[in-house]
């Protein structure tokens, strides 16, 4: 399970720390109350057909929000 602190809203896209993907991954938000309780999912495979980024400090993959798929 991959735990991220909410979309970055100016762009609506979920930073995905590299190291963290797996093959299947499930992503929460923790500080983003209107998203609390959902699950998404997306497969380590499509996470990293999108750029790279970093968020200050590590390597993220940029994802658009509307790609993560619900549980």
């Amino acid at each position: 399970m991959i735990k991220i602190w909410q979309p970055r809203y100016k762009d609506m896209r979920v930073l995905i720390a590299k190291y963290k993907v797996g093959i299947d991954n499930v992503i929460i938000f923790t500080k983003a109350k209107h998203l609390a309780g959902m699950k998404f999912k997306m497969k380590g495979a499509e996470i990293e057909k999108f750029p790279i980024e970093t968020n200050g400090t590590l390597d993220c993959y940029a994802v658009p929000f509307d790609r993560l798929e619900k549980c």
